[in-house]
């Protein structure tokens, strides 16, 4: 999956210049050793909206965490 430096990686939506962002470094293990990879996301909210796109995919990723521990 490749995604654009300048892209948020939880709404798909451009980051564009002076708009706050946030970095996700992700560590992978791969076979070509590339070394780890960068994910950004809005960290500034959209108009209506109640919370980021930085602060939705940290939602998510606590309900995962979770949900796989009642499991």
């Amino acid at each position: 999956m490749f995604i654009c430096s300048h892209e948020c990686a939880y709404c798909r939506s451009s980051i564009a210049s002076g708009q706050r962002w946030v970095r996700e470094k992700i560590y992978e293990t791969t076979l070509s050793g590339d070394g780890p990879h960068y994910l950004r996301y809005h960290a500034e909210l959209f108009a209506g909206a109640e919370v980021s796109c930085w602060e939705k995919h940290q939602m998510e990723l606590e309900i995962a965490r979770t949900s796989t521990r009642a499991a």
